[in-house]
């Protein structure tokens, strides 16, 4: 789906209303998420009704493997994993009977009986319509993926050790009419109308001829896909349904579930399937590809291909005639399961196979009278005033469209979803409570045969609703540790940052435009909040004292990180309180903030005291004495230098450093002495220093 975002500006320069959306839905791809039944979806986005859709029959098995025509307007099906054949017939399913061995890939009727290839057998066997089984010929494929019968043969296509292989078999025998060693498996088998057929391989997706004539293989194409899974002759061309993986799922006795509602199929990088026209000059046309959906069935009716897919089951039209120039392919229908598998002739009608969950669908010529299309899920991000929505249609004489509107809370619809409201008018305020999703359903009437509205697109608006900031805690750094923008001119270096704050600063977490140094003083804070709508921040920021009036510091402030210079601040106890604000990406009269206060922290520049300092001289050196003392912080560290040149960290007393006033009782060997004085350093918690000196033996 395309998103457009309506941006309006007052001034120049002055971005607003940022939060204002607009989903328009008028393109193919636009309609891509969304959910249909009865609504066809053009090549240019237009809708209208369909050919009418009916299931008419389910299967316990999840899945449909094979499919023929029992020539009565009925089908033999291979379902499951345990080789169980059903027959279908009159609105009924009934079992016929079960093979062993594997997956029954592939089938064809011969006369009144079935000939079933169980994957893994390295046979052939033939089913009765009673349900009597009797072998019918050896093999040397192991996995048969397609056959067909001429006369009161079958020909089988499928893979062995010896690669690709295509098949001649009769009552008691079998005989290989082409190998291609190359490729692993021959996955898709159509008669060409001279008695051979057209072939397609899995390894590098060839299309290739077996004349029968000559007996030998020609490509006919390279395809740039891994696979080549359904085949169809119709107008004098060939039409191949290519793919990548799919084979490698069929093996795998499981194929994918229905897509959800999130996950509509957006256009990708490239392309994972494709249906190629090859006409009698050999040139190949590529009329349909997708991102998303795989090829399983192609059928030529009523002058156009259905194309059947999955993992949204649903069935494109592409026209065989000069329709395709004007509409080259639509959404036909959607069956509701997840593969559409198999298409097969019921009368003028066509029955259509689908898997995950089994069903069988009738698809006729005949136009639905009533069709539903549910788009996909907006989303408010994180929750939005819906708005209006235009509906651009037109409505012949006794059709109709109705516009309705439900919301909720979840990604996908449940119980908890508001109902759908009445239909709405184009351009009529739906009035729908804030909420994070939405969703629009149309519904297309008519009660005229073969007339149908026509829906050229819908657009929606809505405003994703502004929610403020939200704070998770402001980190309070260590007293010096400078954190800013640029690197201060007069910055000491990250080399004199003391020991203890650069083992700090790994942990810290600082944001890659943060620039680290250290400067005496400075008390550096980094912001930890987040904004919901993914808002642009600002911040306003105060210094609170413990007693007094809040001192501003700074507003509209941009970084998440914050540093400023405490020399001028008395010594104390204060907090920090940032309000952060949306307003840089918010209309002014729509802008929220929120606050955060810091836990207490204490600014201090004054140095410790140092008192009492004695040298006394003993027999083996020099007895050091003092006391420290800091009005604010605890002391953390002490010196003493008898050399004039070496300190030598030192300890209190009582050997911890966990209080405002410590006492120092140091004894200093004579080694370490050089001269007559002794200097003593005391430094605080904020890394004020205060020195002192006196003479050895003073008094």
């Amino acid at each position: 789906m395309r998103w457009k975002t309506m941006l309006f500006t007052a001034f120049t320069g002055l971005a607003l209303a940022a939060a204002q959306s607009q989903a328009d839905f008028r393109s193919f791809n636009d309609w891509l998420g969304a959910e249909t039944h009865g609504v066809r979806i053009g090549a240019d986005g237009q809708l209208q009704l369909a050919p009418n859709l009916r299931r008419v029959a389910q299967l316990p098995e999840g899945v449909i493997w094979a499919a023929v025509s029992d020539g009565s307007g009925g089908a033999y099906l291979s379902a499951g994993t345990a080789g169980k054949i059903f027959h279908y017939t009159g609105s009924q399913v009934t079992p016929v009977g079960q093979v062993k061995g594997g997956i029954v890939f592939a089938m064809a009727r011969l006369g009144q009986d079935l000939v079933l290839a169980p994957s893994g057998e390295g046979k052939l066997v033939r089913m009765t319509p009673s349900g009597d089984i009797k072998p019918f010929a050896d093999i040397e494929a192991r996995v048969v993926w397609a056959m067909a019968t001429e006369g009161d043969r079958v020909v089988a296509v499928g893979g062995s050790e010896r690669g690709a292989l295509l098949i001649q078999a009769s009552s008691g025998s079998s005989r290989v009419l082409a190998n291609l060693p190359d490729e692993s498996a021959f996955t898709a088998l159509a008669p060409d109308g001279q008695g051979g057929w057209y072939l397609g391989s899995n390894g590098k997706g060839l299309v290739l001829r077996y004349n029968a004539d000559g007996g030998h293989l020609e490509t006919l194409m390279d395809t740039p896909f891994q696979e080549v899974h359904a085949l169809a002759v119709a107008d004098g061309h060939l039409y191949i349904g290519a793919d990548n993986g799919l084979t490698t799922q069929f093996s795998t006795g499981k194929l994918e579930p229905r897509e959800g509602y999130l996950q509509a199929e957006e256009p990708g990088p490239a392309a994972r399937s494709a249906v190629i026209r090859l006409g009698s000059d050999n040139v190949p046309q590529t009329l349909w590809q997708s991102a998303q959906s795989q090829v399983y069935a192609l059928a030529p009716w009523k002058g156009q291909l259905l194309v059947g897919t999955g993992n949204r089951s649903r069935i494109f039209s592409i026209p065989l005639g000069p329709a395709r120039a004007t509409d080259p392919f639509a959404v036909l229908q959607d069956l509701g399961t997840a593969q559409a598998t198999a298409f097969l002739p019921s009368g003028g009608d066509m029955l259509v196979v689908g898997s995950n969950p089994a069903e069988l669908h009738i698809l006729s010529e005949a136009q639905a009278t009533e069709g539903t299309l549910e788009s996909r899920i907006l989303s408010g991000a994180p929750i939005a005033d819906w708005g209006r929505a235009y509906l651009m249609a037109e409505t012949p004489s006794g059709t109709g469209v109705a516009l309705q509107f439900r919301t909720g809370s979840t990604a996908t619809p449940d119980a908890t979803w508001s109902p759908w409201t009445p239909p709405l008018r184009s351009g009529e305020k739906p009035g729908l409570p804030p909420t994070r999703f939405a969703q629009f359903r149309l519904k297309l009437t008519s009660t005229r045969g073969g007339a149908t509205p026509l829906v050229d697109g819908v657009s929606v608006y809505w405003a994703t609703r502004n929610l403020p900031p939200v704070w998770t805690g402001v980190d309070i750094l260590p007293p010096g540790l400078v954190v800013a923008r640029t690197t201060p001119p007069d910055e000491t270096g990250l080399e004199r940052i003391p020991m203890d704050v650069q083992k700090l600063i790994p942990a810290l977490g600082f944001p890659a435009t943060a620039k680290r140094s250290f400067q005496r003083g400075s008390q550096s804070f980094i912001f930890h909040v987040g904004d919901p709508n993914g808002d642009v921040l600002s911040y306003d920021i105060r210094l609170l004292p413990a007693q007094g009036a809040p001192l501003p510091l700074v507003k509209g402030w941009r970084n998440p990180f914050f540093c400023f210079d405490t020399l001028p601040v008395p010594d104390g106890r204060y907090r920090l309180e940032v309000t952060a604000s949306d307003a840089p990406s918010e209309p002014f009269n729509a802008a929220l903030t929120s606050q955060w206060i810091t836990p207490p922290f204490v600014i201090d520049h004054t140095p410790p005291v140092i008192s009492g300092l004695t040298a006394t001289p003993t027999g083996n050196g020099i007895r050091v004495q003092f006391t420290g003392h800091d009005d604010t912080s605890i002391l953390k560290a002490a010196a003493v230098s008898a050399d004039g040149q070496h300190w030598l960290q030192i300890v209190p007393e009582d050997r911890i450093f966990d209080q405002q006033d410590e006492t120092f009782d140091v004894q200093i060997p004579q080694d370490q002495i050089k001269g007559g004085r002794v200097l003593v350093k005391l430094v605080d918690q904020n890394d004020n220093e205060q020195t002192a000196s006196v003479a050895v033996g003073a008094k």
